[in-house]
């Protein structure tokens, strides 16, 4: 019966050109490409300006800036020839920009002019960037939904992101990020780490430092945590592990529910202040601190552990709270 043999062959023969085709169209060429090295001083600023695409950095032992800027193009604007990318340099800062040449701000970008608002504003291509920059320099990112991948720097990194993706690996520096939404990840952090989101995932991992998190309804999971940790939300979630309690740890939610892995042995400072429905859960014995139940609140728990230590201060209205030790 050669029909269905025929027919199996024709199948197969479709499918695999559709594989060979189908990575063809997604490595779409650039439409224009920018690249130059430009000289900045180990200590210097390097500022980065995105609407959307890829910023991807990494770092080198050299007083050099090299930089590469894809601008891809869309289906409405096939030869992305109304966007350029403005490069500026004084006092030791490099700024990179994607700007249109229908405006040149983020007002504009977003749908608004100077004549008010409007319907769906500038179509920016994406551009991706490309950076080498000084191990040691201040690097900024503003942007509003790039992926963002970030490795190997020594200075102070800050993001200011809507709703990208950031990675940031082996920093050996402070990192002040804000953002709306997306997902966070980052190890091997050596550094004060601020996190300030509205509803961002932040999977975090190798962290020394103080971690700082504020957030509306993001989670936040954290392993090998050296340091102190401060987290404050409405009803995020937070899952922390501790490698070493080294610092104060201070968590202030609404209903969002906490849980602390501590190492076994540690000592610490309890302090807790719940209202309404708390339930904290511990395989610590902490009986003895357990304060009176006088006015309907709590309970709470106030007094040392295992002889005392950091301060673990709790707060929340609302949720399960959890502290364990591994």
């Amino acid at each position: 019966m050669p029909r269905p043999s025929i027919l199996l062959r024709s199948l197969l023969a479709a499918l695999l050109a559709g594989l060979a085709v189908a990575p063809a169209a997604q490595a779409q060429a650039p439409a224009r490409t920018v690249s130059d090295t430009v000289a900045l001083s180990s200590s210097g600023d390097v500022a980065v300006h995105n609407h959307e695409g890829r910023i991807a950095v990494t770092a080198w032992d050299r007083d050099q800036v090299r930089y590469e800027a894809q601008i891809m193009p869309t289906d409405e604007d096939p030869d992305a020839e109304k966007t350029t990318i403005r490069t500026r340099t004084s006092q030791g800062r490099l700024q990179l920009a994607t700007v249109h040449e229908d405006g040149d701000d983020e007002s504009v970008v977003f749908g608004f002019d100077e004549d008010g608002f409007r319907w769906g504003g500038i179509n920016i291509p994406a551009v991706h960037y490309i950076l080498t920059v000084p191990r040691s320099a201040t690097l900024r990112i503003d942007d509003h939904e790039s992926t963002i991948d970030v490795t190997g720097l020594a200075g102070t990194l800050h993001v200011d992101t809507h709703d990208g993706r950031l990675s940031v690996d082996e920093h050996r520096g402070d990192l002040i990020l804000e953002a709306h939404d997306g997902t966070i990840t980052a190890s091997g952090l050596e550094g004060d780490a601020t996190l300030d989101t509205h509803s961002s995932r932040m999977e975090l991992v190798d962290v020394t430092g103080r971690l700082s998190v504020e957030t509306h309804d993001g989670t936040l999971n954290a392993e090998e945590l050296d340091g102190g940790l401060r987290f404050e939300s409405h009803d995020g979630r937070a899952s922390v592990a501790f490698s070493a309690l080294s610092g104060s740890v201070h968590a202030d939610t609404h209903d969002g529910n906490l849980t602390f892995t501590l190492p076994a042995g540690a000592g610490f400072v309890l302090d807790t202040e719940f209202t309404d429905d708390v339930d904290l859960r511990s395989d610590i014995d902490l009986r003895s601190l357990r304060l009176s139940d006088e006015d309907e609140e709590g309970p709470n728990y106030r007094g040392p552990v295992r002889g005392g230590g950091p301060t673990i201060q709790l707060e929340s209205s609302d949720g399960d709270v959890t502290l364990q030790t591994r």
